[in-house]
């Protein structure tokens, strides 16, 4: 059932507390029929599937053995670290692959691997292997030994696509190790020593969806494996491993990946290690984000921490971001923390400055309008390091596929994010004909094409996304679990929907409703006025709810007015004092 609220559509699920399934579920786990309710809306209805995703274990973890091509990758890793041969890792410049980095470079290094990383220059060299910096890396880095050697390559995630690059090594006569989690070629996969991704073909491995900074865990888990000749790795790596959770949480949740499965294992367990971490890099990050005297949890991965490690990559170069997460003494750590942060201070601007520019350009040439489906901009000047997240702020603006384009001389090149219902990667192949290269994956891909194909791009690009949506698709829509009250969403009621967390993509934030009427004025509140306060009265009970980023309702919604409100269940801490919180999504007059 869907209900036409004030920003959003309501999507009511079909099943509520009195259903037949409910009881039964919540009498076998001992959870109110709420937690039963949520628990079944996610398909979980075998009790011990549901009581495993309630309590996670890493008992649950898959076996690495199982990803396709880890057993040939573990292997030729060891060799290299037996003949003393140098590796070099080869990272992408986000967290989720700056976090993949770290996890093999810490692995490698325990081992007395000659380890080094390299990381592309986004902007100068771009995502992804490239042919003049393998064919650089393959004239020999310095050996333990202390002569030069071929490395052994290994890629971490990228490089699934990576054909030139792959031939380019191996006419230098350098093994390359692609490690990767992005969407398969339908063309031809590189020829390259071993390739370890969860989705090839023929592929045994139960859980197709890790990112690449997962991938890079369970390989290092592997090589552990295969270095110490035992299943069961010694104990100094065991609690390594332990403590690299809390970069491939920070990978999992950055790179929007669904937090089911594995996923949710790494992440429950990654945020736990977070806070305790032996990492000075880590230590100093969460300080310098002023997050030290705080339970971290996805959402402070996913807008506190993750932004400033793509900071740097976004507006320069990530190496340093990489050697935060590697070998950066304490003072360094501290250095890099702080210049991280003021980094991200600088993409913010950036950022605001472009979003401005190109919401208007959006309004100017009507690509809001029902027509047109998707939005493609192209423009000059514009820093290519942040129109990615641009794009993510205009989709959730004009809930459509977008895709910013910079153009430098002949080329364009930029980023694409998308919405339920079109796969982005998909949708881009369909025009690959007009493109230099594209990569990517549902949600999220890249691409460059000739400054001339831009405007034979948009409308081939328009007209695919206009067949995949409908025009009453262009609505952003929230998915509603079920009507409560305000005495219902007590604290020990949140605490127990809390065990479903870490919320995110696949497992989303539960939202509900409740009707009330406005006792008092809405008020405007905050910078601004930008958010929206109102006094929700439901019997003998007031409760003050607040809507973040919703300052603009606050007009139309008059004293006494009754209300139906979307919200997220919170517990807030003052002085001691636990208290159940409104935090309001949306709102409709009935």
């Amino acid at each position: 059932m869907l209900i036409e609220g004030t920003r959003y559509r309501w999507k009511l699920s079909d099943m509520d507390v009195e259903s037949p399934r409910v009881a039964p579920l919540a009498r076998a786990l001992g959870v109110p029929p709420l937690v039963a309710l949520l628990l079944l809306q996610r398909g979980l209805e075998v009790p011990d599937e549901a009581g495993s995703f309630l309590a996670p274990k890493l008992s649950d973890l898959h076996d690495p053995g199982l990803l396709p091509g880890a057993d040939e990758a573990a292997e030729r890793m060891v060799r290299a670290v037996r003949d003393q041969q140098p590796i070099v890792i080869y990272g992408d410049y986000d967290v989720d692959g700056i976090t993949a980095s770290a996890i093999l470079w810490h692995v490698l290094r325990m081992a007395g691997a000659a380890v080094s990383c390299y990381v592309p220059h986004r902007i100068e060299e771009g995502y992804g292997l490239n042919v003049q910096a393998i064919r650089q890396l393959a004239e020999g880095v310095t050996a333990p030994s202390g002569q030069t050697a071929r490395p052994l390559i290994v890629s971490v995630d990228c490089g699934i696509t990576a054909v030139e690059p792959a031939r380019a090594a191996r006419d230098a006569g350098v093994d390359l190790i692609i490690s990767d989690h992005h969407e398969l070629s339908s063309e031809q996969l590189p020829d390259a020593f071993a390739i370890v991704h969860p989705r090839l073909d023929g592929s045994q491995y139960p859980f197709g969806m890790l990112c690449g900074a997962g991938v890079a865990f369970k390989l290092a888990w592997h090589f552990c494996r295969r270095l110490c000749g035992s299943e069961r790795v010694p104990q100094t790596y065991r609690d390594l491993l332990l403590d690299l959770l809390s970069f491939a949480a920070l990978g999992t949740v950055a790179d929007v990946v669904p937090l089911v499965d594995e996923n949710r294992i790494i992440t429950w367990f990654g945020l736990g290690q977070i806070g305790r971490t032996r990492f000075p890099g880590l230590n100093a990050l969460i300080r310098a984000a002023k997050l030290d005297q705080k339970k971290i949890d996805s959402f402070h991965v996913g807008f506190v921490l993750g932004p400033r490690l793509n900071a740097c990559g976004r507006m320069g170069h990530a190496e340093q971001a990489v050697r935060l997460l590697t070998d950066a003494d304490e003072t360094e750590s501290r250095d890099t923390a702080d210049f991280l942060t003021s980094e991200n201070e600088r993409r913010r601007t950036t950022e605001l400055r472009i979003f401005e520019q190109a919401e208007q350009m959006v309004r100017e040439h009507g690509l809001d309008g029902a027509d047109s489906r998707a939005i493609v901009l192209a423009q000059e000047g514009w820093h290519p390091g942040v129109i990615g997240i641009v794009a993510a702020r205009l989709v959730d603006a004009f809930a459509r596929p977008v895709i910013m384009l910079n153009i430098e001389g002949d080329e364009a090149h930029g980023s694409a994010r998308s919405v339920d219902g079109v796969a982005i990667h998909e949708a881009i192949g369909h025009c690959a004909d007009l493109l230099r290269s594209f990569g990517g994956h549902a949600m999220a891909a890249g691409l460059r094409l000739d400054a001339a194909n831009v405007e034979p791009f948009r409308r081939a690009f328009t007209e695919y996304v206009n067949r995949q949506l409908e025009a009453s698709d262009l609505f952003h829509t929230i998915r509603i679990t079920a009507e409560t009250t305000l005495d219902e969403m007590s604290t020990d009621m949140i605490d127990q929907i809390r065990r479903l967390t870490p919320f995110g993509r696949g497992n989303p934030n539960p939202l509900f409703t409740t009707r009330a009427r406005l006792e008092g004025p809405a008020q405007r509140v905050g910078s601004g006025g930008n958010h929206l306060r109102v006094p929700l009265r439901q019997g003998r009970r007031v409760v003050y709810g607040i809507g973040f980023g919703l300052g603009d309702l606050a007009d139309d919604l008059p004293s006494g007015s009754d209300l139906e409100v979307a919200f997220e269940p919170k517990v807030s801490t003052y002085q001691g004092q636990r208290r159940p919180e409104v935090h309001v999504k949306d709102v409709r007059r009935l």
